[in-house]
């Protein structure tokens, strides 16, 4: 999924205003104009004042939802510090993962809301790490099934 799909996505599964998107960026250690933020809500390159949010500033988001949800870790690195900038739909699920304190009966539960059933394998594979012989990357209909799912147990 296209990082300007995953922002509008996570403003719409958690009702998040722009101050909210804002400040969750800077708890992330990542700074937006407004002209940014604005742009990075905009789902098409067409569109006029379309930015292209950049993978640092995902990540930064998805670490500042985890700091303003959970609190910040004092045994990680401060937000804002990452110096990996790669970033997929499995990294998405694994930062929703750990802000939302979700466990795998929760997110089998969030997922069956959807009518997506996802095995124990294949679970298994998305949070594993990069590299492992047995990761996976998160499909777009799970990550997209995954907001859905959040946004009707609301």
């Amino acid at each position: 999924m296209k990082n300007n799909t995953v922002m509008i996505k996570l403003r719409q599964t958690f009702a998040l205003t722009d101050s909210d998107i804002a400040r969750i960026f800077e708890l992330g250690g990542y700074t937006v104009t407004p002209e940014m933020l604005a742009g990075y809500l905009i789902g098409f390159p067409t569109d006029e004042g379309y930015i292209k949010c950049p993978n640092r500033a995902l990540i930064a988001f998805l670490d500042g939802m985890i700091v303003d949800r959970r609190g910040p870790n004092p045994k990680k690195a401060k937000p804002g510090a990452v110096v990996d900038t790669t970033i997929d739909n499995s990294d998405v699920f694994k930062k929703l993962r750990i802000a939302l304190d979700l466990h795998e009966e929760d997110i089998q539960a969030l997922l069956l809301k959807s009518n997506v059933v996802l095995e124990k394998n294949d679970f298994s594979a998305i949070f594993r790490k990069k590299g492992h012989k047995h990761y996976k990357v998160c499909s777009d209909p799970v990550l997209d099934a995954f907001f859905k799912g959040i946004e009707l147990s609301r």
